[in-house]
């Protein structure tokens, strides 16, 4: 039986797209910002990626019917310029094996676009709560890293390894010939979806793809995320200046 399936609902009608990956991982960066855009550009699935590699659980929809996880897929036609192809889901896998399969049957449907940049997004987790979190770029050649100079993306940075399914398309997609880049919003890590971050990227998205977005939407859950922060960052300082205070207590004992 096979692990790792595609399923397209109709054949995917695009002609040299950009191909945009983000799935489910840290602050949840990847999967939400190709969602925003899924839903606010009129995009069309197309299809779904299901693998036997995914956590062993359902999702319950809240008209309380089950689903299994999986990963979406979209198209969007654009006149006079590039076509997009989203892949966007709630789940990568759990094992070393199962990212590497997965990550092979996303780029057959890299192969079958033939897109023109592999473009894969994710969150890169600090520890610490930033205001404006930074969008760090690793691409598969410098000349890429010229090509987006103009676009809010930081090239220096310390990351030095990229986990799951947006650092395999893009190596294993650099492999095979296909240029693209990877987006990694700066998130602190401890947030289960993380608005700032995604904000960041879909602002650097837009400049990259010629794009038009409404924020309106994430405004709200920006703040509410931006109140989370505070809370948990006063109670990170409360605990440090605690355990400060017992350090000194320690120093009269003799």
């Amino acid at each position: 039986m096979e692990t790792t399936r595609i399923e397209l609902d109709e054949e995917l009608d695009v002609e040299n797209p950009i191909f945009i990956e983000g799935l489910a991982g840290i602050g949840h960066v990847g999967k939400t910002s190709v969602a925003y855009l899924a839903d606010h550009l009129g995009a069309e699935k197309v299809g779904e990626l299901y693998s036997h590699h995914f956590p062993p659980y359902t999702i319950v929809t809240d008209e309380k019917t089950v689903e299994l996880l999986k990963n979406d897929i979209y198209q969007i036609k654009r006149d006079a310029k590039a076509d997009i192809v989203l892949i966007e889901g709630n789940a990568q896998a759990s094992t070393p094996e199962g990212h590497f399969e997965v990550a092979e049957k996303i780029i057959e449907l890299v192969e079958e676009t033939e897109p023109e940049r592999i473009v894969t997004i994710g969150g890169y987790g600090t520890g610490e709560v930033v205001e404006d979190p930074s969008v760090f770029g690793v691409t598969s050649s410098d000349s890429i890293q010229e090509e987006y100079g103009s676009a809010d993306i930081e090239f220096e940075h310390d990351v030095d390894q990229i986990v799951g399914a947006s650092g395999l398309i893009l190596g294993i997609g650099k492999d095979r010939g296909y240029e693209g880049i990877c987006l990694l919003g700066e998130t602190p890590g401890f947030l289960l979806s993380d608005p700032k971050a995604t904000e960041a990227v879909l602002n650097t998205l837009e400049s990259m793809l010629e794009l038009d977005l409404d924020y309106s939407e994430l405004d709200e859950k920006v703040q509410e995320s931006q109140d989370v922060l505070k809370k948990l960052q006063n109670i990170q300082n409360q605990q440090s200046q605690d355990q400060d205070q017992q350090n000194s207590d320690l120093g009269y004992i003799g």
